[in-house]
């Protein structure tokens, strides 16, 4: 069963990372202007990169959820197999070779430093061998995201041995596993990048994998505890280290964001898997608006990454109160209503669902959105650049110009066309290649043909 809760929390870390791509987009396009303009969203903005960390914890969750029922064996392992590498590979491809061919006609989007940057230094046919192929590299492959989707196929071989094994097993081997990452950090074999094989085997956001899938089991074997509390705690927890969180290093970057961000996101896809378990998504309501609040809040601040954490440390405090009294006061709104209007309260639940449901719908574009993203903002800057050397307009697309409305514009610009591209690249391409592999893969794998479904499982 395929649960829109997830693909809610899907669609929200493709918006963290497409949102924190189109800040440093403008961070570089006031500094190629010469000015000094702070970015317009900074706040919870400047950690977008998060969206990583509920990615992977994400898919350990849906590697358990999706396998449910399946038998162990061999026959069962290549079943999975087939179905996450045609998951990947195709739509990466068709991404990944639109970015070469942008890299060969605009040379690095006029940069001026070409595939030698791109590349590290490596020969040119070898880089692109290993990106296409997803193979670890001293270099994020040709579309640079692509770092994750390594990750992820390191994930899906490991996954794929674990499902050899009848499933009371799991548990202990993903145990095991986490303590041999562990043990790598202890001798010395984690590095901040997963540059080749031992370092990608014990990088240690591979954890967030590992929780996932422990959540996985969890919530497959009915484990259903104070998932209202604690999703409302698992927002605030979420938002606060994104908050706190300052410049990058390389102590964040192996088990900083692990502890950061990979703990409170592993408790969200906890307590959103079971709320719609449960029938209990009302929950939603007030930690969404909350964690609005709480946003516009620490937005009002004006904080960059580089802020000091005290100041860091009193906007926090200030939003996330504010926050929680909003998520306290739609709650009680909510329980109140229930006990003295209850039938008021019900006639919401159909908006709630077609909201919920909008939101879904993101999710469901939401590989799409992250691999294209890139590929679309790449000429949105160059086109902002050339249309702000006309004087009359530079009011409106010259980053850094006096007042709001090109910040404004850029972002509204941005968001509108990487969604656009997005959703018509998942209804198009991205749908019809799901919908032709699942028959390739009954064909082959002698599977029962599945119905069809208005959204394709993840």
């Amino acid at each position: 069963m395929k649960l829109q809760s997830i693909q809610i929390l899907r669609g929200l870390a493709a918006m963290l990372v497409v949102v924190y791509h189109i800040r440093a987009m403008e961070m570089l396009a006031i500094g190629n202007n010469g000015l000094s303009e702070t970015p317009f969203l900074n706040g919870f903005v400047t950690n977008g990169y998060a969206g990583v960390d509920l990615f992977f914890v994400i898919s350990g969750f849906i590697m358990v959820h999706v396998t449910q029922g399946m038998r162990s064996g061999v026959r069962s392992s290549l079943d999975f197999l087939f179905a996450r590498v045609t998951r990947i590979y195709p739509l990466w491809w068709l991404f990944a070779a639109i970015m070469t061919g942008m890299f060969f006609l605009y040379n690095d989007f006029g940069l001026g430093e070409g595939w030698n940057r791109v590349s590290q230094g490596q020969p040119l046919l070898p880089f692109l061998i290993k990106s296409y192929f997803l193979v670890p590299q001293n270099a994020h492959p040709v579309l640079g995201v692509g770092w994750t989707l390594v990750h992820e196929i390191y994930f899906y071989l490991a996954f794929t041995l674990i499902i050899l094994l009848p499933r009371r097993f799991w548990l202990w081997v993903l145990l095991g596993w986490g303590g041999a990452i562990a043990a790598g950090t202890f001798f010395g074999l984690t590095k901040p990048f997963g540059a080749d094989i031992v370092s990608l085997i014990f990088y240690p956001m591979t954890m967030e994998f590992i929780m996932g899938a422990v959540v996985g089991l969890l919530v497959s074997s009915g484990v259903a505890w104070r998932s209202g509390a604690l999703t409302l705690v698992a927002v605030f927890w979420l938002m606060a280290s994104l908050g706190l969180q300052g410049v990058e290093d390389d102590q964040l970057m192996m088990w900083g964001r692990v502890f950061w961000f990979g703990l409170p996101c592993t408790l969200l896809v906890y307590g959103f898997a079971t709320l719609e378990l449960y029938r209990r998504q009302a929950w939603l309501i007030p930690a969404g608006i909350g964690a609005l609040v709480a946003t516009l809040g620490i937005l009002g601040f004006d904080l960059t990454e580089a802020a000091p954490f005290s100041q860091r440390l009193d906007a926090l405090i200030v939003s996330l109160i504010v926050g929680a009294i909003a998520a306290a006061i739609v709650f009680w709104i909510g329980w109140l209503g229930g006990q003295a209007m209850p039938d008021r309260i019900r006639a919401i639940e159909p908006g709630f669902m077609r909201v919920h449901g909008a939101l879904a719908r993101v999710g469901d574009w939401s590989f799409s959105l992250y691999l294209c993203h890139p590929i679309i903002l790449a000429p949105i800057r160059i086109g902002f650049a050339e249309l702000s050397k006309v004087p009359a307009l530079r009011p409106l697309f010259q980053a850094g110009h006096a007042g709001p409305l090109d910040n404004i514009i850029l972002y509204a610009t941005a968001l509108f066309a990487t969604l656009f591209v997005a959703a018509m690249t998942y209804r198009f391409i991205e749908r019809p290649m799901i919908v032709g592999f699942a028959k390739a893969r009954s064909a082959i794998f002698r599977r029962e043909q599945p119905k069809p479904l208005g959204r394709v499982a993840p």
